[in-house]
């Protein structure tokens, strides 16, 4: 890896598959990862791919940009210039999400990471069947309601259903869990963790 390589942060990964949207720039990156012997020239890519060599080049300038070839005598394709783009993208989204949580215990924040898209929506219903991985997810649902405070069941739903849709099914699971209690037609928090 040369010197501007290492310095260069990696390209978010949602670029490199919009670069590879233009159809000269994946026949050639295609052409070179799939070139024997890992290496080709632009004349052999004009060749492979049925494109002119003008159209070669400014493909090749447009991946050796991306990280997504290196030459320029002989090209050859750098493909793990995906795995460490998805790599940081990733560590950047878990990073930044893991801000929003209630907890800091890693356990918990990665059962978190694995229900929650980036908008803090659930992706599925927790499942009945694994219980702690369940009521880490009500905990932390639990935080959207302060304690001490009485709200109407239309308010729990409006906010639950900025979670999922079925936002019937985590109000049963809150109250089942003993996170929220109900009466008299309104819903308080009465357990989970409380922020002092």
């Amino acid at each position: 890896m040369n010197e501007n390589e290492q310095t260069q942060p990696a390209p978010d990964p949602r670029q490199l598959v919009a670069m590879l949207a233009d159809t000269a720039k994946l026949r050639v990156f295609a052409a070179l990862a799939l070139a024997e012997p890992k290496t080709a020239t632009s004349a052999e890519l004009a060749e492979a791919t049925g494109l002119t060599a003008r159209e070669v080049l400014k493909a090749l300038a447009g991946l050796e940009t991306a990280g997504l070839a290196a030459g320029p005598e002989s090209w050859r394709a750098t493909p793990a210039t995906f795995r460490t783009s998805l790599e940081e993208f990733n560590r950047k989204r878990e990073e930044r999400l893991s801000r929003t949580f209630h907890t800091s215990e890693p356990e918990k924040v990665s059962v978190l990471l694995s229900v929650f898209d980036d908008e803090r929506r659930l992706t599925k219903l927790p499942e009945l069947k694994n219980q702690e991985r369940l009521l880490t997810v009500l905990e932390e649902l639990a935080q959207s309601f302060e304690p001490g405070v009485r709200y109407p069941e239309a308010e729990v739903n409006l906010t639950l259903s900025g979670f999922h849709p079925d936002f019937a099914a985590l109000r049963r699971y809150l109250v089942d869990s003993a996170l929220l209690s109900r009466g008299d037609g309104y819903y308080w928090r009465s357990g989970g963790t409380v922020d002092v």
